[in-house]
């Protein structure tokens, strides 16, 4: 089969940190995003790996070399929404196809999501279903698909995660909406072409996914990295050093008196001394020092310092810091 990644992105809610870097190659638990996902096609047999490239594209170039799929790398020159990328990545592919967002992360056997032969879209019950494009289903069966919806009739949102049989069929249903000016909030929904192939007889089923991880924003970002700690744990000891885990430290990484964790990742030849550190992503070689940090996101090459008191305070005394 063929798999399709749309990477365009600006990742506009994660700045400043997508001001120099892709979304899709931001650090979580260890390792890039992208990485996260490439890592899960392990034992798929994939024809064609088409990435879909904004800016910031040649980064993202560099990065897959490290991986030995058969890379296709199209750009999507305007961000005119999902069905617009796909239309852009599906150009030249046909028959079996999976697309999988490059901000999301699917804790999900990939192999047994695309041994089906109907075309399935992996949801997920949400508490803000108006936010997501969301499908109504009869059992497993679609049999509604909207994009956005003010008043949803169901809270299954689409998670990202699709597999179709004749790729070429969405590529037309997404070239009809363009055609028509079917948008939603702007943009050329694949939700939108979906639902003109459900409404001219195509059959979609669902599959539910527990355990989705969105990577759009930093809250959500530090999200994902505590979950996929429990997995991706590693570390080795430092003097001087606590360690609470999970957490994941480069063996590359400087660490003196310091307090590590819970559910840190702390990337290659980062320095961190006189600190405590928890629920924090600290990036490649960035330097914290005599710092307390918590649910924060370091970028690479950043420096954070901080500054030691010294007290000498009597009994019964009161001191406070701003």
């Amino acid at each position: 089969m063929n798999v399709i990644i749309p990477v365009a992105g600006e990742g506009t809610r994660l700045r400043p940190h997508t001001h120099t870097i892709p979304k899709s190659l931001l650090f979580v638990a260890g390792k890039p995003i992208l990485a996260h996902i490439l890592d899960s096609f392990r034992g798929l047999k994939i024809s064609k790996l088409v990435v879909v490239l904004g800016q910031k594209g040649d980064a993202i170039i560099d990065f897959c070399k490290k991986y030995h799929y058969n890379f296709k790398f199209v750009h999507q020159d305007k961000r005119l929404g999902l069905g617009h990328a796909i239309y852009v990545g599906s150009k030249g592919l046909r028959g079996p196809t999976m697309a999988l967002l490059g901000d999301t992360i699917i804790d999900y056997d990939l192999h047994r999501f695309c041994q089906t032969s109907d075309n399935a879209l992996a949801v997920k019950a949400v508490a803000e279903p108006q936010r997501f494009g969301i499908v109504e289903v009869k059992g497993t069966k679609v049999t509604g698909l909207i994009e956005k919806p003010s008043a949803p009739k169901s809270n299954l949102a689409i998670v990202g995660l699709y597999y179709f049989q004749k790729i070429e069929l969405v590529r037309k249903a997404v070239d009809y909406i363009m055609e028509k000016g079917i948008k939603t909030k702007g943009e050329y929904q694949l939700t939108d072409a979906l639902k003109h192939l459900l409404e001219k007889g195509l059959n979609f089923s669902i599959v539910k996914i527990d355990k989705w991880y969105d990577c759009g924003t930093s809250a959500a970002l530090i999200d994902t990295n505590r979950y996929l700690l429990q997995k991706t744990h590693h570390f080795k000891p430092k003097k001087k050093t606590i360690v609470i885990s999970p957490v994941y430290i480069h063996d590359t990484a400087k660490i003196t008196n310091a307090i590590i964790g819970p559910h840190v990742s702390i990337g290659e030849n980062a320095t961190i001394t006189n600190s405590l550190i928890r629920d924090s992503i600290i990036n490649r070689s960035a330097v914290v020092e005599n710092a307390m940090l918590d649910e924060s996101i370091i970028g690479e090459e950043a420096v954070v310092r901080g500054g030691l008191k010294k007290l000498n305070v009597s009994d019964s005394s009161m001191v406070e810091f701003p």
